[in-house]
């Protein structure tokens, strides 16, 4: 998807809801200095202005970006005792900057860790987005309730959309089987085991395309093994937010990454977004992780293995399989990922009306 260049109002209502948003200095987020920066000018921002209405609040939900974004907690707690403090954590830090990063940012990452615990003690709720995330999270010691809310897909169709002929045929061609991969590639991905799947497939003369329409840090370096003679590879270009939903829904199956030692510590939005345009999913990543866990407990695709061209030939052999994968991937999504179904689990958390999970 293409990313806005729109600036947003500093202030704005949008259905009852007032919204104030802060600034930040416009300096890369793509370096490691820049990016610290911008984080740390932005939590003074947030700080000073919670101070100044600390009173006016009954509860703080915060995610984890920007980076070391629960530094906060304790000063929020020390500004106002009754507040309720909620932390939504979508990425793992410090654990994120710890698997891959210079050295000099996983030495402050180090000395940010004996801090944690401190931090998370001022928590009442700790949201995580999986089981593996919570078994990370629970090494902290911390005493906050435990939930799992699960952030729900950008584009949400009341019915499984039917693939855009001219769409299909820009990303796949005249192949019978088409497998997208759709969004960022950074540190925690890695496209290598599909395009070796691909050239599998290519050997072995079975009628599956494969299309990579993805951007970030690693994008471009991991689609440069590729060859003239990946015939069934192609790249796209990104995607407006108009124009995702055709695009999602091109791809009979969509492909998931997530390198081994990721796990816990993110978890690919993909995900989310191919099972509510009802597609199944190909994983390639650890089977101790959500995704995997979910793919196999929920039936919601496959896990990369030696054998999966041969599973893909099958499928183009019994074309009924994949149209009940697709059926049941949609189902699964509106009773489990939903926004619906989540932003409900928010309000029976925020009233009270919860046990914990």
């Amino acid at each position: 998807m293409i990313r806005s260049k729109k600036t947003l109002p500093l202030n704005e209502t949008w259905k009852h809801v007032h919204i104030q948003r802060f600034s930040r200095p416009n300096f890369s987020q793509g370096n490691n200095f820049g990016r610290l920066f911008n984080s740390a000018i932005l939590q003074l921002k947030w700080l000073v202005f919670f101070w100044k209405h600390r009173k006016e609040f009954d509860a703080v939900i915060i995610g984890t970006d920007p980076q070391f974004a629960y530094m906060m907690f304790p000063f929020l707690r020390m500004m106002n005792r009754k507040i309720r403090l909620i932390h939504w954590v979508f990425d793992l830090y410090p654990e994120a900057i710890l698997v891959n990063s210079p050295s000099w940012m996983k030495l402050l990452a180090n000395l940010t860790k004996p801090f944690i615990p401190w931090a998370y003690r001022s928590l009442n709720d700790m949201i995580d987005i999986g089981e593996c995330m919570r078994k990370r999270l629970l090494q902290s010691h911390h005493h906050a309730r435990c939930q799992t809310l699960t952030p729900w897909a950008l584009k949400e169709p009341p019915t499984i959309p039917e693939p855009d002929p001219q769409i299909r045929q820009e990303l796949f061609g005249n192949a019978e089987l088409g497998l997208l991969y759709s969004g960022t590639v950074g540190y925690a991905h890695n496209l290598e085991p599909f395009i070796k799947l691909a050239r599998k497939c290519r050997d072995k003369k079975i009628n599956v395309a494969f299309c990579f329409a993805g951007y970030g840090n690693c994008f471009k370096q991991q689609i440069s093994i590729l060859t003239p003679e990946d015939t069934n590879i192609r790249i796209a270009d990104f995607a407006s937010e108009e124009e995702l939903e055709k695009r999602l829904a091109s791809a009979d199956i969509h492909m998931i990454s997530l390198r081994p030692g990721w796990e816990g510590i993110v978890v690919p939005s993909k995900f989310f977004g191919a099972l509510a345009i009802g597609r199944p999913v190909l994983f390639s990543g650890p089977e101790k992780s959500e995704i995997a866990q979910w793919c196999i407990t929920l039936n919601l695709g496959w896990i990369l293995s030696d054998d999966t061209a041969e599973q893909l030939e099958t499928i183009l052999s019994n074309k009924h399989q994949i149209n009940n994968l697709k059926q049941h991937a949609f189902r699964c999504y509106q009773q489990e990922f939903s926004k619906r179904c989540v932003l409900d689990r928010w309000k029976q958390l925020l009233s009270g009306n919860v046990v914990e999970s």
